[in-house]
């Protein structure tokens, strides 16, 4: 990992106090501070801490102690088209910035800079996710915050990308409208969340609650190892047939790795799921013109909603 500090100058007039959302400003020794709060903001690694003290709870001590890998296929996702044709060129043409909320380890982001040479400003509640993005190849500049108070100054982004992140927040409607007040009038904003109509949302309300009532009674640490060593290991076995299936990876995926997933699906402290009618209603809520919408994944091609939004000029 990188141990060189992300030059937060280049961002200051971009990004807002969370406690009040006042301007910020560098101190003396470096650090954060809030112009009208007063609050000081350190950094944790090379990244700012910008995550408000209400914020930090259940949803990031999970991803922090099991960030998720996400096993992204342009193939099996519209986000091939939508990071790799021509027909969706434009919502990344000239956007000077660009900001992912909820980077979690960079996938998403390091999908953007392959495939439209842009690096976003990654966002995420959980250090142990967020240090990653600093690893090259990707190698992006972020700060830890919340999606609940998204430290970005109103109207700032030319672009924002938000995907599986708002049905794993305790209000997803605020992270919304947080997502909204950000994006730039005359941005765009992608947003990306779980399907109601998909065999998954099934597995999840099945699986998840007696899993994580073993979690209670034995503890986290002895309650992952039963379940490491009974439901876990053919959950292993049914994703490398999956990858192999649909993505064409024979090659069995690591444990740990695998593990993260599991975590992200089964162990997650919260988990919701949307109709796509839903997505029109965010977009209302929002105050954003919904410019089209798709699902994709596996399986049969309805694991989530995508959904690309504009903010009106006036």
């Amino acid at each position: 990992m990188s141990s060189d500090r992300v030059d937060i100058a280049k961002y200051i007039h971009l990004l807002r106090d969370p406690a009040d959302g006042g301007k910020l400003t560098i101190g003396a020794d470096g650090r954060l501070v809030g112009a009208t709060s007063g609050k000081v903001y350190d950094f944790k690694g090379p990244l700012p801490d910008l995550r408000p003290e209400e914020d930090r709870g259940r949803v990031m001590d999970h991803y922090d102690d099991a960030p998720c890998h996400n096993y992204i296929a342009l193939d099996n996702l519209p986000l091939g088209r939508y990071f790799r044709d021509d027909s969706h060129a434009h919502y990344f043409k000239d956007r000077e910035f660009v900001v992912e909320i909820g980077a979690g380890k960079g996938g998403m982001a390091q999908v953007m800079k392959d495939n439209r040479g842009i690096t976003p400003f990654c966002v995420d509640l959980a250090y142990g996710s967020l240090r990653h993005t600093r690893n090259p190849p990707l190698e992006a500049d972020g700060a830890l915050g919340s999606a609940l108070n998204i430290p970005i100054a109103d109207n700032a982004a030319d672009l924002v990308i938000c995907s599986g992140v708002i049905h794993h927040t305790p209000d997803p409607m605020r992270c919304a409208l947080e997502l909204a007040r950000i994006t730039k009038p005359g941005g765009y904003l992608l947003l990306g969340v779980y399907n109601w109509e998909n065999l998954y949302r099934s597995l999840y309300f099945f699986l998840s609650p007696p899993l994580k009532g073993v979690r209670h009674l034995l503890g986290e640490k002895w309650g992952d190892r039963l379940i490491q060593a009974t439901v876990f290991l053919p959950y292993h076995l049914a994703l490398w047939v999956v990858l192999g299936l649909v993505q064409g990876r024979w090659k069995f995926p690591p444990l740990k790795e695998s593990w993260e997933q599991f975590g992200d699906f089964f162990l997650t402290p919260i988990a919701r799921f949307y109709h796509a009618r839903e997505m029109k209603s965010f977009g209302d809520a929002m105050g954003l013109e919904l410019l089209e919408q798709d699902k994709g994944g596996w399986p049969k091609n309805g694991f989530s909603h995508w959904a690309w939004y504009r903010k009106p000029t006036a």
